[in-house]
């Protein structure tokens, strides 16, 4: 029973606590400054985006090379070939 009574007695210090974690901070959250735009996140933005479109282009291109030589395969009647 004692230990009960500490255990609750405990349990709003340590909901408090973990709300504050969740509190915005005064010198963490700033204004954006759009005069001076972060060229750092534009720059990995459209470079990942300009990376991912060219990893489908090429896989685009390797899938429709596959597909090509399975459909010319499947028109293969040679006898001495199996």
């Amino acid at each position: 029973m004692a230990t009960a009574l500490r255990a609750a007695r405990r349990l709003p210090l340590a909901v408090t606590g973990a709300s504050l974690a969740f509190t915005r901070s005064a010198f963490v959250a700033k204004r954006p400054n759009y005069a001076q735009p972060n060229w750092l996140g534009v720059g990995l933005a459209f470079g990942t985006s300009a990376a991912l479109w060219a990893l489908l282009f090429k896989q685009h291109n390797e899938d429709i090379m596959e597909y090509e030589r399975r459909k010319q395969e499947s028109h293969h009647k040679c006898t001495g070939c199996s």
